[in-house]
């Protein structure tokens, strides 16, 4: 497996989970937003064995759950295996992915706990190739979304990354009301977006970091609505915070 990089311990990653988080060189798209350019370079990261991997998982005793991200994971020809191990080992798997690839995340679902769809926008096939500056087929998106829907027995996290300059509210409540529509059941998170150096100074001006009552106002109409699933709001002033529980605290004060 191609391996940009390995955080031993993190307690971010997966909610309420000490993991090892595992990232995986290359993407098929090109988010100018994207924090993790690093591992888009042809000569990024180093190829490590799957037995190697995990066997610096089983001597990590402060871990109990490992979480794979990129870049995009799916692009990797041994993910299935490896996942399938991990499984075999008992460990918890997540897996990150952007959903252009159905026919990976469908062989995956065997071996794996937990998949953050990583959704860059409304499933608008013209806001979608504006959002990731790419081609998108955002019909395998909708594939892979259905695929996991109504796999009962995986923890489903859908997030999108709110990014002044390049979208906009109605972006959030498109993706909201399309999951709504297709009666998803997992958790919904959205995310303040975050300048790193990641991104590339070039681009630093490009975008902006949402202020938190930005984001209170984008998600205030969800605070009494009943959906059949959860909406979340991760950012640097609330960390990782229910709408409800985001709202009782906003109230308080």
């Amino acid at each position: 497996m191609r391996v940009g990089g390995i955080i031993d311990v993190s307690t971010v990653d997966i909610p309420n989970k000490s993991s090892m988080v595992i990232f995986t060189v290359g993407c098929n798209l090109n988010c100018e937003f994207c924090h993790n350019k690093y591992l888009l370079s042809s000569g990024a990261g180093k190829d490590i064995l799957i037995s190697n991997l995990v066997n610096q998982i089983n001597s990590n005793i402060l871990i109990n759950s490992i979480s794979i991200t990129g870049g995009e994971p799916a692009l990797q020809k041994d993910l299935p295996p490896f996942c399938q191990e991990l499984r075999r080992v008992g460990k918890y798997v997540s897996i990150d992915t952007n959903g252009t690839f159905p026919n990976v995340i469908k062989s995956l679902l065997p071996f794996v706990h937990r998949i953050a769809l990583d959704l860059k926008g409304p499933l608008i096939q013209e806001r979608y190739t504006s959002i990731t500056n790419s081609e998108v087929n955002i019909e395998l998106i909708k594939e892979t979304f259905d695929l996991i829907n109504k796999a009962n027995d995986i923890d489903f996290e859908i997030r999108t990354t709110y990014v002044v300059k390049l979208m906009n509210p109605n972006d959030i409540h498109n993706t909201i009301n399309f999951l709504k529509k297709n009666n998803f059941h997992g958790n919904f998170v959205l995310q303040q977006y975050q300048f790193s150096e990641g991104v590339g100074k070039e681009l630093k001006d490009k975008f902006e970091k949402p202020e938190h009552a930005t984001l209170l106002i984008i998600l205030e109409r969800y605070r009494k609505l009943k959906l059949p699933f959860k909406i979340y709001l991760r950012d640097d002033e609330v960390g990782y915070r229910s709408v409800d529980k985001l709202y009782e605290d906003h109230d308080k004060k």
